[in-house]
C-alpha cells in the first residue's frame, strides 16, 4: 500500500473511534442530535419560505455615488445644500437613481416606468411610495441609519445594498 493510502486508513480509523467515543457518551449524543435536529429545520423552513416567494429579487449594483466622485462638481438644490446623487444598475439594465438630501429621497426608476418603491429602515420599517408612469417618487421622512431601497414594477423586483446617509 502506498504510505498516503495507509495514512487515510489510520486517520479514518482514528475519526470512527473518536465518533464511537462520543455517541458511548449520551449526553454528547444528544447534544449532537438536538443541533442537527435544528438545523435540518431551519434549512427545511427556509427552502420552504423561498419555494413561498412570487418574485426574484435582484440586487442592483452601486454603478455611481456623488460623493466618490474625484474633483466632480454636485449640482445644488434650491436651498443650497449638495445632494447626495447614487445610481444602482442591475445586469439587464434597468436601475434606480436616487437624489437624498436631509430627510428627503427622489429618484426615478430607469428605463422611466410606473413601479412601487419601497424603503426599508434598519429598525425593521418601512415606507411604500407608487411612482409616476415615467417612473419619479419622493419618500420624505427620517431615513438615517441603515436604509435598502426596492424597487417592483410588476415584471420583477430589485433591491439596492443597504446604505447609509
Amino acid at each position: 500500500m502506498s504510505d498516503e493510502l495507509t495514512r487515510w486508513q489510520v486517520d479514518d480509523e482514528v475519526l470512527a473511534r473518536l465518533v464511537a467515543d462520543a455517541m458511548a457518551q449520551a449526553s454528547t449524543a444528544e447534544v449532537v442530535d438536538r443541533a442537527a435536529a435544528r438545523a435540518f429545520a431551519t434549512h427545511r423552513a427556509l427552502a420552504t419560505a423561498r419555494e413561498e416567494l412570487d418574485v426574484d429579487l435582484a440586487l442592483l449594483e452601486l454603478v455611481s455615488d456623488s460623493l466618490e466622485l474625484a474633483g466632480g462638481t454636485v449640482v445644488r438644490s434650491r436651498d443650497g445644500a449638495e445632494p447626495r446623487s447614487l445610481e444602482f444598475r442591475a445586469p439587464d439594465g434597468t436601475g434606480l437613481e436616487v437624489e437624498l438630501r436631509d430627510g428627503v429621497v427622489e429618484g426615478q426608476l430607469l428605463p422611466p416606468r410606473a413601479g412601487r418603491v419601497t424603503v426599508v429602515r434598519g429598525d425593521g420599517g418601512t415606507t411604500e411610495v407608487q411612482t409616476d408612469d415615467v417612473g419619479y417618487f419622493r419618500v420624505d421622512g427620517d431615513l438615517r441609519g441603515p436604509v435598502q431601497l426596492r424597487f417592483a414594477d410588476g415584471d420583477a423586483t430589485s433591491s439596492t445594498q443597504w446604505l447609509t446617509w
